[in-house]
């Protein structure tokens, strides 16, 4: 019974771990910027989903000072796990898009998919965008 309960306890927190950090990941794009909200209409809705289900649960655990409590949780371990599954899936998708923006203009194949995240949000701030010409284009200072 005890051991069932920590393999328990430690595929909730793997998959907790997972869902967190893919979550902060997409939130930092979905949730501030809404050019790829338009861009992305079907994925941006999937990830709401996620953000209203992974806040209920941030609400639900806080109340519960005990760790071994926290992850028997009923039923957490499938909501996080059904999470995750949809946070893949957005981030195939959103790498699905920044491969057809690469494809269009290859020269952002010399960005990191952050970075050419940052230029796509900021897309009508120039200077956002200049740090990243040096990457793109070869002799700019």
């Amino acid at each position: 019974d005890w051991q069932k309960k920590l393999v328990l306890f430690q595929e909730t927190l793997d998959e907790w771990m997972t869902c967190q950090k893919n979550w902060i990941y997409l939130e930092s794009i979905f949730g501030s910027s809404g050019d790829i909200r338009r861009q992305l209409p079907t994925e941006a809705k999937l990830f709401q989903n996620v953000d209203k289900s992974w806040k209920t649960i941030m609400k639900r655990i806080t109340v519960i000072p005990n760790a071994l409590k926290c992850m028997m949780y009923p039923g957490l371990l499938e909501s996080l796990r059904s999470n995750n599954a949809t946070l893949d899936k957005i981030t195939k998708c959103l790498e699905d898009y920044l491969e057809t923006k690469r494809q269009a203009f290859p020269r952002f194949y010399f960005l990191s998919n952050q970075d050419l995240l940052e230029i796509l949000v900021q897309s009508k701030n120039p200077q956002s965008v200049q740090p990243h010409l040096r990457k793109i284009f070869d002799n700019i200072v």
